[in-house]
C-alpha cells in the first residue's frame, strides 16, 4: 500500500514515469530551504559528487544500499558485478528501483531488517541522518554492525552543520545548549504529499565517538565542499 506521506518517493516516481523534472519543497526547523530536484536521484556516475564516487569505488563484496531512493548507487554497483540489496522505506521508490532493473529491493526500515550479513553498507546522501537523533546513533550503529561480515565496512556520508546553526542561533536567539546542534526537524512537500520527521547531521567527532563505543574502527576518507564528509566504520 502506498504511503501518501511520501513526497520524495512520489516525486521520484513521477519523474521516472514522465521524464519531467519536479521540485520537492523542504524546510529545516521551519525555515524554507532550496527546493530539491527529483532528477538528482537519477544522476549517473559521471555527475555524482566526488564523495559518492569514492564510496562506490570502495564498495566491495555483498552490498546493502540503505535509503537507496531511485537506486542510482545500487545500479552503478550492480553494473560492476556486485551483489546489491537496495533498501528504502518508500514504496514509490522501491517500485521505481524494480522497474529500473534492480533484482533485490526491500521496502522496509533498516531497523526492521535482520538475519543477513554484508561486506559493505552504504549510507550516502547524509544517510546516517535516518537515526533521527544523536542519542540513537549508538544503537543504530550497533544494528548496522550486526549486519556486517567479519572485515566489513559501513561507508557513511554526513555533514557538520555547526556553521549554519551558529548563524541561525545568532539571528533567532536559539539556545543551542538544549540539544545537539545537528538535530533538526525536516518537512518535505510535493503536491499533496507532506511529511515531517527528525533528522540528525552528525559531525566527525560525534561519529567517531559512537563508532568506537560500538567497537568499530573509524577513519575519515574525504571531505566535501559543503562541510560534508565520508567516513568508514569497520569491524
Amino acid at each position: 500500500m502506498k504511503d501518501e506521506r511520501d513526497p520524495m518517493g512520489y516525486a521520484i516516481h513521477e519523474f521516472f514515469h514522465t521524464g519531467k523534472d519536479v521540485s520537492i519543497l523542504n524546510w529545516i526547523d521551519g525555515e524554507e530551504e532550496e527546493p530539491m530536484s527529483a532528477s538528482i536521484f537519477f544522476r549517473n556516475e559521471a555527475a555524482s559528487p566526488s564523495i559518492e564516487k569514492t564510496a562506490m569505488t570502495l564498495a566491495a563484496g555483498k552490498v546493502l544500499d540503505v535509503g537507496a531512493g531511485a537506486g542510482r548507487h545500487s545500479l552503478i554497483l550492480a553494473s560492476r558485478g556486485l551483489d546489491v540489496t537496495s533498501l528504502d522505506t518508500s514504496s514509490y521508490s522501491c517500485e521505481v528501483m524494480k522497474a529500473r532493473g534492480l533484482k533485490r529491493v526491500l521496502n522496509m526500515p533498516i531497523l526492521d531488517f535482520h538475519g543477513e550479513k554484508f561486506d559493505t553498507i552504504l549510507l550516502l546522501m547524509n544517510g546516517i541522518g535516518i537515526a533521527g537523533s544523536a542519542e540513537v546513533i549508538a544503537s543504530f550503529l550497533d544494528h548496522l554492525k550486526s549486519l556486517l561480515n567479519d572485515g566489513g565496512s559501513i561507508l557513511c556520508e554526513s555533514t557538520d552543520i555547526l556553521y549554519t546553526m551558529e548563524n541561525k542561533a545568532a539571528s533567532r536567539k536559539i539556545d543551542m545548549s538544549k540539544r545537539y546542534y545537528g538535530e533538526v526537524k525536516f518537512k518535505l512537500k510535493f503536491r499533496l504529499h507532506e511529511v515531517e520527521f527528525p533528522w540528525v547531521y552528525a559531525d566527525e567527532n560525534l561519529l567517531e565517538e559512537y563508532a568506537m563505543k560500538c567497537g568499530l574502527k573509524w577513519s575519515l576518507l574525504e571531505r566535501g565542499e559543503r562541510f560534508n564528509f565520508l567516513c568508514r566504520m569497520s569491524i
